[in-house]
């Protein structure tokens, strides 16, 4: 129960950052990119189009992947939708490592989105490569904590809408959301995947 508690969890913000970010592909001053300089060039906005579409798909696509009945029943199309999932992470991973150099919030908030930016390529990579020796727990290990960097999209997102509600200083609430969300979400993966470890073990069926 709390498992597809959960897996809602995951689709109903998958679904809701599907519907905050459209904007992004509408206009070209929407949302941070108002005042950016280096969003009036056709480049930028293509690689920052990149990085959302792209992620976007990867945050659809991924809890879906967590579903146990759905591995089982269609295997192809988990393995198809896993290779979609990475392709995904690897084009949005690598459009925002470079628009990560252009991030308000200085230094703090750019040095903060390359590490994720990384971490995300990395950790997704390595999901990949344990499935392709069939190393099935090192799999799941890695898709929990990759996710989990998908899903900081979200995370910031919600830490956001703290300036909105508040007068609390919107740069510094943003330089924090580069760190904290895909920290914490790192955290509570590996809380939830050594959960899961514990209950296999307890009922190897």
């Amino acid at each position: 129960m709390k498992k597809k508690v959960f897996i809602g969890f995951l689709i109903v913000g998958a679904l809701t950052m599907w519907i905050m970010s459209f904007h992004y592909f509408q206009n070209d001053d929407s949302g941070i990119l108002r005042n950016k300089t280096v969003a009036s060039q056709l480049w930028y906005m293509i690689v920052f189009r990149t990085h959302i579409g792209f992620g976007l798909l990867a945050i659809l696509v991924g809890p879906l992947q967590f579903v146990h009945r759905f591995r089982a029943q269609y295997p192809r199309l988990h393995r198809r939708c896993g290779y979609w999932y990475f392709t995904s992470v690897v084009l949005s991973g690598l459009s925002g490592l470079l628009i990560a150099q252009f991030s308000m919030g200085g230094w703090v908030s750019r040095l903060g989105f390359t590490v994720l930016s990384i971490l995300w390529l990395i950790i997704t990579s390595k999901s990949i490569l344990a499935i392709t020796v069939s190393d099935i727990v090192e799999h799941q290990k890695w898709s929990y904590l990759g996710y989990s960097l998908t899903f900081a999209a979200i995370t910031q997102r919600t830490l956001l809408l703290i300036p909105l509600l508040t007068n609390v200083s919107f740069v510094h609430i943003y330089q924090l959301s580069a760190w904290l969300p895909w920290i914490l979400n790192l955290l509570i993966a590996h809380h939830l995947y050594q959960s899961t470890r514990s209950k296999q073990k307890l009922n190897p069926s």
